[in-house]
């Protein structure tokens, strides 16, 4: 202990205190380097970690809310309550009205004859129904009953038109004849009918409309 207080040696006093003095300070710095090391290697202070650990109030609200799990076909989870639209299926027989209607009831020398035919959906539902000229047909009889002219005569190759009737909804069909007799294969050069009354018929996909009575002027 005395040779700590009162050094002995063939230097000075001061020389020894000087030398001490100086180790002590490297000691001091080499603590101090070695405290600072450590801490920088943490990614933060241990007392903090704790209190985070042990601190609820340190928890997030959102961690309580749990994602659904996907469906086992690993496909997108489907609310319940989601419906896919329903498919809209053809009309049936009994769904649709047929009515056939003309632009006037007496046509003069001049005029060429316009006939409609209407289908109307008379059903509670929509449904889809083919008006295509391929399933309309017009056709004019005379007097007698012969037939004078036909639509299907001269009808090139039918075009498909779908269409969807609302619940009372409707889609008209209309042609001209301009007062020329047809016959099938269509012939040209046929004769024009003559004045007097005829009968107009209308079917659609093989249901026919009420006739129509006409007459021609000469």
């Amino acid at each position: 202990m005395s040779s700590v207080l009162h050094p002995v040696g063939p230097e000075r006093r001061s020389i020894y205190w000087r030398r001490r003095l100086l180790a002590l300070v490297l000691l001091l710095l080499v603590a101090v380097a070695a405290a600072l090391g450590l801490r920088a290697l943490l990614p933060e202070d241990a007392a903090e970690q704790a209190a985070a650990r042990l601190d609820p109030s340190g928890v997030s609200p959102t961690l309580g809310a749990v994602a659904p799990f996907p469906s086992a076909s690993g496909g997108p989870s489907v609310s319940p309550s989601a419906t896919a639209p329903a498919e809209v299926g053809p009309c049936g027989s009994g769904d649709l009205e047929l009515t056939l209607t003309s632009r006037a009831t007496t046509y003069g020398p001049d005029a060429a004859p316009r006939f409609v035919l209407t289908v109307r959906n008379v059903s509670e539902t929509t449904c889809t129904a083919e008006i295509g000229s391929g399933v309309r047909t017009f056709t004019v009889r005379d007097a007698s009953g012969a037939r004078v002219w036909s639509s299907a005569d001269c009808r090139s190759t039918g075009s498909s038109q779908v269409y969807e009737l609302d619940p009372e909804g409707t889609r008209s069909m209309s042609t001209t004849w301009s007062r020329q007799r047809s016959a099938p294969g269509c012939p040209a050069d046929q004769p024009v009918a003559e004045a007097g009354a005829y009968t107009v018929e209308g079917t659609w996909s093989g249901v026919a409309a009420e006739p129509l009575p006409i007459s021609l002027t000469g």
